[in-house]
């Protein structure tokens, strides 16, 4: 995983960095993608995955995207009713056939949405994607064999889970994130009394929680996920992820000692919280870099439009100040109907905004200095009124891949996030561009030596046993 890499139940594809992004949807007839690229074009690139190509359904159904090869190409991935199905991408803008990747992490296996978390990330720095799930006994993996397909599931770690720790989704969040500075996807969970780190051994498992921080939880400070995001993010570019939270008197700060040890948290800035008149229902906060320094910053879809805080360098902010006065709930605005994402649309590294308006998608496009210009229509496709986009039956997610700078077609010439997810953004493209997650070993996976199940076993969670990693 690079620097910037992290995995939240809000957005659950892996990133390393921001680059020109494309927008692919799951609609209700298929997945659609918006290319990115001097000559755009929008297609259908596959009659499957959707509420009528496929019967999936955003109440039971987990849709993804990730490099199941290793061939820097995103396949889509999707948590069925049987299990895992994925269609490869094939370099040329087409997709392959869906098939069944893995019998399980599915509903036919007793996975839902209302008690269990699904990603896919690279947990072995092998360049390629495999499979992670928080289930009842704890944390569930299938490890990618090195050529896309999967080993049997098997458990990784007895925590984090629906009965292993009575994790529960109303109360408590579990993300992926590098906290040593390793490459590796550490578990970072917010419980019930305490933030706990399971750092990651490099081959697929994870060595036992560890307490880092008594704050930021159900039971510390009250925080709820109903009215205080929390997230992790890289504040002071040492590439370890510090913990943010917006809770009632603004936003709260641990940073990250170098070891995955955290500082005792701060009040960083006096707005984006509760009492400040934010709401998880209304208004969207993010963590983003908005000038290119691998340090995020803080912004607000506030009631007048965008609202921002820079970070100073070394996880200190300077005061808000409303950025842009347009995307915001004064004017029209929904949380439940226009998805709002900050994603590196031209390739130079700072965050642009774009919006899934009620009729159109819009973006501002950021200078590299943290200013945003005037709001510009991109398209209509994808947008609320569109025909087949409404949330309850296209929920996607959001991605934004890594890649080289490339002339954009989303920028015009001028005259002088609990949310519901849609859309994904990400980079698809073929050729030229890196994908999000980092090669750094082109090496085989290793071999997974699992149990056995019983008869009685073969459609229960993680039926094949510990890991045991050969």
């Amino acid at each position: 995983m690079g620097r910037d890499s992290v995995v939240t139940q809000t957005l659950p594809v892996p990133v390393d960095r921001v680059g020109t992004a494309d927008i692919v949807g799951f609609g209700q007839n298929g997945v659609v993608i918006l290319r990115n690229s001097v000559r755009p074009g929008i297609r259908l690139v596959i009659s499957d995955f959707g509420y009528n190509a496929g019967g999936w359904r955003v109440e039971k159904h987990v849709r993804l995207v990730g490099d199941t090869t290793g061939n820097n190409r995103a396949d889509i991935i999707g948590f069925g009713g049987a299990g895992v199905f994925i269609s490869r991408n094939n370099g040329n803008n087409t997709f392959g056939p869906q098939f069944l990747a893995i019998n399980d992490f599915g509903e036919a296996n007793g996975w839902t949405n209302t008690r269990h978390i699904r990603y896919v990330a690279d947990l072995r720095k092998k360049g390629l994607v495999d499979i992670i799930g928080f289930a009842d006994p704890g944390v569930l993996v299938s490890l990618n064999n090195g050529n896309g397909t999967y080993s049997a599931t098997c458990l990784a770690l007895g925590e984090f889970g629906y009965n292993a720790g009575e994790w529960r989704l109303e109360r408590h969040l579990r993300f992926l994130a590098d906290t040593t500075g390793d490459g590796l996807p550490d578990i970072v969970g917010f419980g019930n009394a305490s933030v706990i780190v399971a750092v990651n051994r490099g081959d697929g498992t994870f060595r036992p929680g560890k307490s880092v921080s008594n704050n930021f939880t159900y039971n510390s400070g009250e925080w709820r996920v109903e009215n205080h995001p929390r997230t992790v993010a890289d504040l002071t570019g040492d590439g370890r992820v510090d913990i943010i939270g917006f809770g009632n008197a603004g936003v709260h700060v641990a940073l990250n000692n170098g070891d995955g040890s955290f500082r005792a948290p701060r009040l960083a800035v006096s707005d984006f919280g509760f009492q400040q008149g934010w709401r998880v229902d209304q208004h969207p906060r993010f963590v983003a870099d908005l000038n290119g320094d691998g340090r995020g910053d803080i912004v607000g879809f506030g009631f007048e439009g965008v609202y921002v805080s820079r970070n100073n360098g070394d996880g200190t902010f300077q005061p808000t100040v409303l950025a842009l006065k347009d995307f915001g709930f004064d004017q029209g605005w929904r949380v439940d109907k226009h998805p709002r994402y900050l994603a590196d649309l031209t390739g130079d590294g700072s965050a642009d905004i774009i919006g899934f308006g009620e009729d159109s998608v819009w973006v501002s496009y950021n200078d590299g200095n943290g200013n945003f210009g005037p709001v510009q229509k991109l398209t209509d496709i994808f947008a609320f009124s569109g025909g087949q986009w409404s949330v309850d039956k296209t929920n996607n997610l959001y991605a934004p891949y890594h890649a080289v700078t490339v002339p954009s077609f989303f920028r015009v010439p001028s005259p002088a996030i609990t949310p519901r997810l849609t859309h994904p953004i990400f980079d698809f493209q073929m050729d030229s561009f890196t994908s999000i997650f980092s090669i750094l070993s082109n090496t085989a996976a290793d071999d997974v030596v699992v149990s056995v199940p019983s008869d009685e076993e073969t459609n229960k969670q993680g039926s094949g046993g510990y890991c045991t990693i050969a």
